[in-house]
């Protein structure tokens, strides 16, 4: 039996589309070289972020954030709550000297400009209010109170399992060899479990969806990372909002259990060829630097694990999400730098509506795949 869809790559963005897929009768096989989830999905830093993104990113944060307040109705009760969906807890980017301060007020204007008012200046009394231990020379800052976070490993699997229950078939550790369209329209896959046709190839490839789509001839610009976490042993509880720098590698929360999960796109060694990425320690003492200079309360706590997940960065920093110009039935859904999981259930959402309808989702259309071909992002659609 032939498939309406495969899709290359099970992590979060490609189960997602496959539910949704699904669940309007579609028969869709994910296949995943690896385990689903494995990557980027299930081990990034779990942020529920509309904060300081890319303004082309908007409509579909906007969107995601609604699909995440109301988990349960995608994925299932207990699937949702074993996400561990937290929202309203805020997230702050601190502005610890002058010019990241201007930096706020600028962004804060221009964000009023386009009507967009979820990013809140904060004066440094209400700073220290929130965040007890900050350090006395932050100047202020942006909020968004709506945001928050999810845990990142449990909702790759809820929407694995959501999408199994809809129908995927999902087939892990199988690589696809070669893909070539048929005489007649669609596509046939080679790979580990034998030749799966469909009619439609969705590329969700993460960290490989740039070397799957030059396979296919196509060229989309992207480098890999390996972007790095850390986890402190349990301290007291302290804050509730995620903080995250502005030009600082800073980016930590507090886990209900009181350890503190650090990021700030430290970078690590990908090794996309073994499939895995490596911690490169002294890389990361500046994130614990930058860490104990906004919080000097912290100095001293141990830091009892790190890791690293292999992700894709787009030279403008939003990812690639639409239909092949060079192969009719191609999708391309990847390079989601870092800041992807939010995102997911509304591009799986929006991904899936474009190809049963025939028409391209108007939230897409910033992410076309030629757009680096044709314009140059302006300078306040940039991330910081």
């Amino acid at each position: 039996m032939s498939n309406d869809a495969v899709i290359v790559g099970g992590g979060l963005q490609g189960c997602a589309i496959a539910l949704f897929l699904a669940r309007v009768g579609w028969r869709v096989t994910v296949v995943e070289k690896n385990l689903a989830g494995r990557h980027a999905s299930g081990v990034n830093a779990g942020g529920l972020r509309s904060l300081i993104r890319d303004v082309r990113e908007y409509p579909l944060s906007l969107r995601a954030m609604d699909m995440w307040a109301n988990l349960a109705d995608v994925v299932g009760q207990a699937a949702a709550e074993s996400c561990e969906v937290r929202l309203g807890t805020a997230q702050i980017a601190l502005a610890m000297d002058a010019a990241e301060l201007q930096w706020c007020e600028a962004r804060s204007q221009s964000m009023c400009r386009r009507d967009i008012h979820s990013e809140e200046l904060i004066a440094p009394d209400a700073l220290h209010r929130l965040l007890p231990g900050l350090s006395g020379t932050a100047r202020g800052g942006l909020i968004s109170r709506r945001d928050g976070h999810a845990n990142p490993a449990n909702a790759a699997r809820a929407f694995r399992k959501a999408a199994e229950a809809a129908g995927v078939r999902i087939i892990e550790k199988c690589e696809v060899h070669d893909l070539s369209p048929k005489p007649a329209g669609g596509w046939r896959a080679a790979t580990d479990a034998g030749a799966i046709e469909a009619e439609w190839v969705l590329n969700c490839a993460g960290a490989w969806g740039s070397d799957f789509a030059a396979r296919l001839g196509e060229t989309l610009p992207m480098k890999v990372t390996a972007l790095s976490m850390m986890v402190t042993a349990r301290v007291k509880p302290f804050i509730t909002p995620v903080v995250i720098g502005i030009d600082q590698p800073l980016s930590f929360k507090q886990s209900a259990v009181g350890s503190l999960v650090i990021g700030g796109g430290i970078l690590g060694k990908p090794c996309l060829e073994g499939d895995t990425s490596f911690t490169v320690m002294d890389r990361m003492a500046s994130s614990a630097a930058a860490t104990v200079a906004a919080f000097p309360v912290l100095a001293g706590v141990p830091v009892v694990r790190t890791w690293t997940g292999l992700e894709g960065a787009t030279p403008d920093g939003i990812p690639f999400i639409g239909p092949s110009l060079r192969h009719p039935g191609l999708w391309h859904v990847f390079g989601f730098c870092g800041h992807g999981f939010q995102l997911a259930p509304a591009v799986g959402e929006a991904v899936a509506r474009s190809l049963v309808s025939g028409d391209l989702d108007p939230s897409l259309a910033p992410f076309a795949v030629d757009r680096l071909q044709h314009q140059t992002p302006r300078k306040e659609e940039a991330l910081p």
